[in-house]
Formats: structure tokens, sequence, C-alpha cells
């Protein structure tokens, strides 16, 4: 009856941990939003003919933006802009801590057997699984490399509703697409 409670307890902690969903940022509606990064913070610009520009924003207004690059200044109108993406900045901490936690919570659920509570080993086998998850953390953050966009033309360019007619087969009909 204990190894039952055990793997369900495990079971519900494992669900728990890999169904945590993943908050995504929406990108800036336009180019003045872009006045709210930091000033030193690197980005890159991607124009129409998918060139890529990395600087720091200097200005940006609802029609233009200032990219400067090194010593100098470059100017983007706001039809020359396809994307403008910043690198992600993740620190190792939050994976080595989470990978503890998960290494040695999942382990400490051994305690909920009766026989392991006074046994040496297992409070060994805890620190051990958690050094090990703290590890495996630490190498998965390290990893980890991307960019986020943070401003995109094109869903700036795109209706909200979509009307289409569709033909085919001898029938015909309306699509609607909505996007939000």
């Amino acid at each position: 009856m204990t190894t039952v409670r055990f793997r369900s307890a495990l079971v519900n902690l494992a669900l728990a941990v890999t169904s945590a969903g993943v908050a995504s940022a929406q990108p800036a509606a336009s180019l003045e939003d872009l006045k709210l990064v930091k000033t030193a913070t690197r980005v890159t610009v991607v124009d129409m003919q998918s060139g890529r520009f990395q600087g720091t924003i200097a200005d940006a207004s609802e029609s233009l933006l200032l990219l400067r690059i090194g010593s100098e200044i470059r100017r983007f109108e706001a039809a020359e802009i396809r994307s403008v993406h910043i690198r992600k900045e993740d620190s190792l901490v939050n994976g080595t801590l989470l990978g503890a936690a998960v290494g040695g919570g999942l382990t400490s659920l051994l305690f909920l057997d009766n026989e392991c509570r006074d046994d040496p080993v297992c409070y060994k086998a805890v620190v051990v699984y958690a050094g090990l998850g703290a590890v495996a953390g630490l190498a998965i953050d390290a990893l980890i490399h991307g960019t986020t966009v943070i401003y995109d033309a094109a869903s700036r360019s795109q209706r909200p509703i979509r009307v289409v007619p569709m033909t085919g087969g001898g029938r015909r009909g309306i699509g609607v697409m909505i996007r939000f």
C-alpha cells in the first residue's frame, strides 16, 4: 500500500513539474515602444532584405528607429524594418536551483515510505540526487541561448480578421480566420 502511495505521489509531482506553462511576451506595438529598452541593451535589427544590424537603440519614434552601431548612428524607417530582436539573458542560478529542487525533491519522496525515515542512506541519496539535479539544471541552462522578438512589423500589418473564398471539388464557401 505504501509503494502505491509513493508511486502516486511521484507521478503527481512529475506531472506538476513538467506541465508548468511558459509565458511569452508580446512584441512591441510600435517602434516608439522600443524607447523602453534599456540604453545599454544590444539589439538586432532585421531589415526587409534580411540584413542584420547589431547595436543599441539611440532613439525611436512611430516612423523611425535610430540604432547606434559602434560610434555611428544608422537610421531605419519603419517600412525598412522587418523585426527587432533582443538576446535573452538567463542566469545559471535558476537552472541550478530548479535542478537541485527537482532532484532532491523527487528523492525526498522516499521518506513517504516508513522504512526510509531512520535509514541514513536515504538522507545521503537526497543529497546526492539534489547535487546531480543541480549539475543537470546548470548544464541545461548553460546550453540555452536565444533571442526574443521585441518588435515584429509583420504582426502589425496583418489584419485581425481575414475572409477568403474557398472553392474546389464542385464546392464553394468562405473561410474566416480570426487572430488574437
